[in-house]
């Protein structure tokens, strides 16, 4: 089955072919908006009709104008306040007073927020931006998902949810300096129940009839006398001389009491529709706010989660390094220059001495690793920075952190963003200020220093000579930005 056109695919057909079917798909898909926006703007119906009349007679007229990408439901609103205010300046007094009776019969009816902000709606909308007017109209006058608004408006359906929210706001905050207090949610519920009204029977194909026979449908161009005098006429008269002009293109048979019964009929059914939606707003409402609130949850809980494994990696050295605090302790005060060979005598000495210094290594690995997991918590709440020294990123450090060894001992050799680094695991953030002898092979000196990468890993890298670390360090090293 092939899939329905959308509005632009729709415009293009009409272009190529001048198909009345097109253009009463079009007329059909976004009478009831426009007709809706216009009967808010002139108070009247056959004004409203009109207006809904010579609006789809311009987009006729302007269909080889239009580009990729344009939202028709955006240019009908604007052209459609356009007409009836073109309608409405010739009717001024007029005007003036049926306002002041609508106003008056809006207050008389309580405190119904559709009747309060029903008069407004139409200045509140035009002064929203392009794109907020886009996505409310889109939301709430065409009822599009959050998907289909998303790839109307070039994104995704977050960002179509957030603008909706914000072009709410926008509204409730114009209302409010209007002495029209609502909130947000109230509003979106008068919105999604009442922006569009019934539209009366036969307007859609009264309007295509007329559009047929203004000229457009044949490809020639309206003179201004010619828009004028169609978009003046009634409904009744258009009718009739679309049928005449337009043979068979259109069968109009409107009997007035059917029509009042229908409007009858019509009306009840809002009524009741009405009465139905205004349980089921403040339920839409709560379940957009729990469907927020659990994403926000869960973006919460992911880093909550990742912080967990690392505390609990944490935990686990600092078990390791408990058993070997005391060894570390007595080979630090062992351990003294120029000891370059060992007799076989005291070979036992110097393998119990091997393993205390291994079990050393891993203390300052497992020291690193904890100042390297602080230094990534800080950089996360600091726009990606490191930290200055070691006192900027202490309150990082975890609560089981085995601060065995001074701060003062090492040192933060970069100072730049971490996220800019681009081979972390190959670039060292921090070492050991100055290199330890370590037990080498028989007659040879061994120098042994810590470095900690800014992928969080943590390494011990030896040298024949303190100064033999420095083109290892020249190839690991960047400087900060």
């Amino acid at each position: 089955m092939r899939p329905a056109m959308d509005d632009i695919e729709l415009l293009r057909e009409y272009r190529a072919s001048r198909s009345e079917q097109v253009f009463a798909t079009l007329v059909a898909r976004h009478v009831g908006l426009v007709y809706s926006a216009a009967l808010r703007q002139v108070r009247e119906q056959h004004l409203a009709e009109e207006v809904t009349q010579t609006v789809f007679i311009r987009l006729a007229q302007k269909a080889r104008t239009f580009r990729e990408g344009v939202i028709l439901s955006g240019w009908l609103f604007r052209t459609t306040r356009f007409v009836a205010s073109e309608t409405m300046r010739t009717e001024n007094r007029r005007r003036r007073r049926e306002q002041e009776a609508m106003e008056t019969l809006y207050e008389s009816q309580g405190d119904a927020p559709w009747a309060r902000i029903a008069p407004l709606l139409d200045e509140a909308m035009a002064g929203l931006s392009i794109a907020d007017r886009n996505a409310v109209l889109l939301r709430f006058f065409e009822k599009k998902n959050l998907k289909e608004i998303g790839h109307a408006l070039g994104t995704n359906e977050d960002a179509a949810q957030k603008r909706i929210t914000r072009a709410l706001e926008k509204l409730r905050s114009f209302f409010e300096r209007r002495g029209k207090v609502i909130s947000a949610s109230v509003l979106a519920g008068a919105l999604t129940t009442s922006a569009v009204q019934a539209v009366p029977t036969g307007l859609a194909a009264s309007v295509t009839a007329a559009v047929m026979l203004s000229g457009a449908a044949a490809g020639s161009t309206l003179t201004f006398g010619a828009l004028k005098f169609m978009t003046g006429m009634n409904l009744k008269s258009a009718v009739a001389v679309s049928v005449c002009a337009v043979t068979a293109a259109t069968t109009l048979v409107l009997e007035s009491k059917q029509v009042s019964k229908l409007r009858a009929k019509n009306q009840l059914l809002a009524a009741q529709m009405g009465e139905l939606q205004k349980s089921r707003t403040d339920e839409v409402t709560l379940v957009q706010a729990g469907n927020d609130e659990l994403d926000r949850l869960r973006r919460e809980a992911a880093d909550v989660y990742k912080l967990r494994g690392e505390v609990a990696q944490l935990r686990r050295e600092r078990t390791e390094l408990a058993k070997f605090a005391k060894e570390n302790v007595r080979l630090r005060q062992q351990i003294k220059p120029g000891v370059a060979e060992k007799s076989s005598g005291e070979s036992e000495d110097i393998d119990e001495r091997k393993e205390v210094e291994k079990q050393v290594f891993i203390a300052k690995l497992n020291y690193n690793k904890g100042w390297l997991l602080a230094f990534m918590l800080y950089a996360e709440a600091h726009e990606g920075r490191m930290p200055k020294d070691f006192a900027e990123a202490q309150s990082y450090l975890p609560i089981e952190f085995n601060n065995q060894y001074d701060p003062a001992q090492f040192e933060i050799v970069y100072h730049g963003v971490l996220r800019e680094i681009q081979n972390p695991n190959m670039i060292i953030v921090m070492r050991e200020k100055e290199p330890t002898q370590a037990l080498g092979p028989p007659s040879q000196v061994t120098w042994a220093r810590a470095y900690g990468f800014a992928d969080g890993h943590a390494e011990i890298h030896s040298a024949p000579t303190p100064d033999g670390f420095a083109n290892w360090e020249k190839e690991r090293m960047v400087s900060s930005q």
